[in-house]
């Protein structure tokens, strides 16, 4: 039931049941999963079928560089460790735009009003988020919505406050330098150069998937 998407690097399913959501994510991309430990994901769910705001869920909350720059690719770290310190600092989810009460900081262990999240790597390292959004939270009645718009958005990494400049090299978050397009002899590519710039600028750029869903009836 995944689905692939080339833009995000991502394999992600969206089904519901009767009573909620179910979202799960998988990136073996670690390019991608730098960009969730730097800034999370957002989960939209937009009763207008409009393909932008409405209300969110948003898991994991960055701002912990320490464990995202770690993991930058090409670095050799103790991989587990890592992760460790990942889920140890990520405990908590926002949500917005949903119903009087349900909105604002939630840690992911409470399991209240039966909003679940979760993260973790599997035995690949490939990084697996899970998500159960009840309908109970919502402003009304989703399963009366046709159609509901729903999105994945995969932030971007804040932008370094330092220079674009593709021959100045490259500084990915996390402090990763470099000089993108170096020949073997040390001479300068600068097509590759260019090509490397393109690549690393992309990790600050927001990823959106959106679907739109006909949500399951409620049982009579």
């Amino acid at each position: 039931m995944f689905t692939f998407n080339k833009q995000a690097q991502l394999n992600y399913a969206i089904v519901n049941d009767t009573v909620a959501f179910y979202i799960c994510v998988r990136i073996a991309d670690e390019s991608a999963q730098m960009k969730v430990l730097h800034s999370g994901i957002d989960l939209r769910f937009n009763t207008l079928g409009k393909k932008k705001g409405g209300a969110i869920l948003h898991f994991p909350i960055g701002g912990k560089p320490d464990a995202a720059n770690r993991l930058n690719p090409g670095i050799r770290v103790d991989r587990k460790k890592m992760h460790l310190m990942f889920l140890l600092q990520m405990q908590d989810m926002e949500l917005t735009g949903f119903k009087n009460g349900v909105n604002g900081y939630q840690s992911i262990k409470s399991g209240k009003n039966g909003i679940l999240a979760a993260i973790n790597w599997d035995s690949t390292n490939v990084m697996v988020y899970e998500a159960r959004i009840p309908f109970s939270i919502f402003q009304g009645d989703v399963r009366a919505v046709s159609p509901l718009a729903v999105g994945i958005i995969v932030k971007g990494a804040p932008k370094p406050q330092h220079t674009d400049d593709p021959t100045q090299g490259s500084m990915l978050p996390g402090g990763q330098g470099g000089q993108p397009g170096m020949r073997p002899g040390g001479g300068r590519n600068m097509e590759g150069s260019m090509q490397d710039h393109g690549d690393n600028m992309k990790i600050y750029e927001d990823d959106e998937i959106w679907r739109l869903l006909v949500v399951a009836k409620k049982e009579n």
